[in-house]
């Protein structure tokens, strides 16, 4: 005959908990006494109970149909014949072993990071090359009318001019791909080129102006064909979309998620891998068109050169501020004209083309590899 042991109990009627024992009344059943003196009782099988594992600190309980409820006041007995009573009393044991907790932290974290890392760019090409034609449109249409409304303001570039890159994109860079080209002067975007999913290339007058041959444009539309063949704006809006479900899972503020998608296809770095692909892209086609891979290098330099420019005064600023602080009486210098200000700052949206020597490096070898071919 099994001990009786002490529970609380509900009995489903009233939220007033009584005193209770529970015994083992059968192989399928127990006994469940109740009262102050115990006076009132009832049977209870197996099958009709859900049990509650123990969580933390709480110890075990057992939902019953009548919706009444049994919490123990520690470990579930021997006698009591439940079926998952062992794994729920491991798990218990499991959930206060510190070294576990302390485990279950460097598991979740390095989860979290491989699923950063990994997981969700590598979702991110996948469903970026599983998307119908039309979603594409439909996603780079809004993205096109975000930058044309937000970040950009109408070409001031000669007809002539544009019509010239544009018969020279098609007959050398396009490959039977042909983009639409869109020319804008930059604006919040700058001296740039920018690639949308619904094959569209948006080259700025500012881009345009700073090159010093047709060859380099050129270059830089290669670029950015490559982009839009690999899709990477698209890849760059949905890994930036999956980071956000992630912050989502974690704080619960869903607010402007999709509408944020074309924003983030637009203004998310690129990744080093997707410039180095789109960068290789380039510097083939260029090569198979007989254009020489440094006017690509080139132009890269002078880009990255004149970023060095624009980092100076920027540098200089926050010197002056600090010696402001430090000093509130002394003046500043006034002998920057605007005028160069107004030329640097077209480079403020250069972050998401970043001219590293990385990049450079890459062509100049490319470029002596292609020299040494007999």
């Amino acid at each position: 005959m099994s001990r009786p042991i002490e529970v609380i109990f509900y009995d489903g009627v009233v939220s007033k908990p009584h005193h209770a024992q529970l015994s083992a009344q059968s192989e399928s059943e127990v006994l469940i006494q109740y009262g102050e003196r115990l006076e009132h009782q009832r049977r209870y099988a197996y099958r009709d109970m859900e049990l509650i594992g123990a969580l933390g600190q709480l110890n075990p309980a057992i939902e019953l149909k009548d919706d009444a409820r049994i919490e123990f006041q520690g470990a579930l007995p021997e006698w009591f014949n439940f079926g998952t009573k062992n794994v729920q009393h491991s798990i218990w044991k499991l959930e206060r072993s510190p070294s576990l907790i302390v485990f279950s932290i460097i598991f979740v974290v390095a989860f979290v990071f491989a699923l950063v890392k990994w997981g969700v760019p590598a979702a991110s090409h996948y469903v970026a090359f599983q998307l119908p034609e039309n979603s594409l449109n439909k996603l780079g249409d809004e993205a096109e009318k975000y930058v044309l409304n937000n970040w950009t303001n109408p070409s001031h570039l000669a007809q002539g001019q544009k019509d010239q890159i544009s018969k020279q994109y098609l007959s050398t860079i396009a490959e039977g791909r042909p983009a639409k080209l869109v020319f804008r002067e930059g604006g919040r975007l700058g001296a740039n080129a920018v690639a949308l999913p619904n094959n569209t290339i948006i080259i700025t007058d500012e881009l345009i102006e700073m090159a010093h041959s047709d060859q380099e444009i050129l270059g830089v539309l290669a670029h950015e064909q490559g982009h839009l063949v690999e899709r990477h704006s698209l890849q760059q809006g949905l890994t930036s979309l999956g980071l956000s479900v992630l912050y989502i899972a974690m704080t619960g503020d869903s607010s402007d998620l999709l509408t944020s998608l074309p924003a983030a296809m637009i203004g998310a770095n690129y990744s080093r891998k997707f410039e180095a692909e789109a960068d290789m892209y380039a510097l083939k086609l260029m090569d198979r068109k007989g254009i020489e891979v440094s006017h690509f290098a080139n132009f890269l330099q002078r880009l990255s050169d004149e970023t060095a420019l624009e980092e100076k005064p920027k540098q200089a600023g926050k010197t002056a501020e600090a010696d402001k602080k430090a000093d509130p009486n002394k003046k500043q210098p006034q002998n920057e004209s605007s005028e160069k200000e107004s030329s640097l700052e077209i480079f403020d949206a250069l972050s998401s083309h970043p001219a590293t020597e990385e990049r450079i490096k890459m062509v100049r070898d490319f470029e002596k590899k292609q020299q040494a071919k007999p």
